[in-house]
């Protein structure tokens, strides 16, 4: 009993985080009914089939196209076999997210003090954004949490064990078999990588590290993959055979980057159009694209959509208010995440800062040119909200330092 006392006692904050988040988040997927629609629709169809043992999916020009979609199709047959309800599936991505929300405490208290990591982190929990999110079956909730795992898992390494490495890669693999963005963290560990290096810090080490991590990734993707073909549970595996669509939709200036319907008609399930398709475009179109990544830029990292969560309820007014309200955090979180960068200017800055503000610049990079929908900035705002605990932390220590040189200087007098 005094043993679960005193962890009780320990992990207080942590325990209330995730309780806090739990609560209002089965809230929140009990209150609002959203129905499975668009690509949530095929994948959850599929999911059921693979439980039952019909195959119709493997058919489907869909899954034969992007097959990396297969592995939240199996993620969510894993979990129906469990409780077959798509209520169940809810509340599973209400755990999921309140678990997002300790790691975000988790990572910021080691960017800065605790105080600013547990208040922006309770900002976090009641965003509505990803708050309302887990009414939708939506692929993006445990690859990002498993993405913070490892991230988390990279900043404690206390010693140099290959192990943790192996590990962090191995989860990172896992949430790109989820979705299949996590190559932008790759790119940014390599970055930070790079600038350890330059750092002078112990080279062999770093370079070993980052391979341990990008083998245990790719025979992670791969092995699953080449295993999904082998079972014959997906014909394509993980594989994109249209990996040109992106590209085409993110340089669509009649629709700002956006997701075209007279697009997917033409060029969705044919490589070769596509990609024929693409190289005109640019040819044609490529003296707007300044204008075009303004744009892109404004509706990924500024504009609020709830439409996804909201679907289901019919009063405008209301769902005005909703997006009203989750357009101020959006603000908040990145006025704050720009602000972090005041904080470079310290000699002793965190400098595992740096790798957030790499994953940030990766995404803002491949965002220019792929897809964007207000939807997609799930992601970027987790690593926006720890940059915010950054500024926050920066805010707190100054105001903290500021009264301990009052109360020196009243002692003088």
């Amino acid at each position: 009993m005094t043993k679960v006392v005193e962890f009780l006692k320990k992990h207080k904050l942590v325990l209330f985080l995730f309780f806090f988040s739990f609560l209002i988040r089965i809230g929140v997927v009990l209150w609002i009914d959203t129905p499975v629609i668009s690509d949530f629709k095929t994948m959850y169809e599929a999911s059921l089939e693979l439980l039952n043992g019909t195959t119709a999916y493997k058919s489907m020009p869909y899954f034969l196209t992007w097959g990396y979609q297969m592995g939240h199709v199996i993620y969510q047959t894993l979990l129906l076999a469990i409780i077959n309800s798509i209520t169940f599936l809810k509340i599973i991505n209400a755990l999921v997210t309140s678990l997002t929300v300790v790691f975000i405490y988790l990572i910021g208290k080691e960017l800065t003090n605790k105080k600013a990591s547990f208040i922006i982190s309770m900002i976090y929990s009641i965003f509505l954004f990803p708050l309302l999110l887990n009414t939708v079956l939506t692929n993006q909730l445990l690859p990002m949490l498993l993405i913070l795992i490892a991230i988390y898992l990279w900043i404690k390494k206390k010693k140099e064990n290959k192990w943790t490495f192996i590990i962090i890669g191995i989860l990172l693999g896992l949430s790109n078999i989820l979705r299949s963005e996590t190559i932008v963290i790759i790119i940014a560990f390599f970055l930070y990588t790079l600038f350890l290096m330059l750092k002078k810090e112990n080279k062999k080490k770093l370079l070993v590290s980052f391979i341990l991590i990008f083998t245990s990734y790719v025979i992670t993707t791969q092995g699953t993959s080449y295993l999904l073909k082998a079972t014959n549970i997906s014909p394509s595996g993980l594989e994109n055979k249209n990996s040109a669509w992106k590209f085409l939709e993110g340089l669509n200036v009649k629709t700002s980057g956006r997701y075209s319907e007279e697009d997917a008609t033409l060029y969705s399930y044919n490589k070769e159009k596509t990609t024929k398709a693409l190289k005109q475009r640019i040819k044609n179109d490529y003296p707007k694209y300044p204008i075009l990544f303004a744009k892109k830029t404004k509706i990924l990292w500024l504009n609020s959509d709830l439409s996804w969560s909201l679907e289901g309820i019919q009063k405008e007014d209301q769902i005005k208010v909703y997006e009203a309200i989750n357009q101020i955090f959006i603000y908040f979180f990145v006025i704050m995440s720009l602000l972090s960068c005041i904080t470079l200017f310290k000699k002793n800055y965190k400098k595992e800062q740096i790798l957030i503000y790499a994953i940030l610049f990766v995404y803002f990079g491949v965002y220019l040119f792929i897809e964007v929908m207000p939807r997609y900035a799930y992601s970027l705002q987790i690593f926006e909200s720890l940059l915010a605990i950054i500024t926050l932390g920066y805010i707190l220590d100054n105001k903290k330092e500021n009264k301990v040189g009052e109360h020196h200087g009243k002692n003088r007098k």
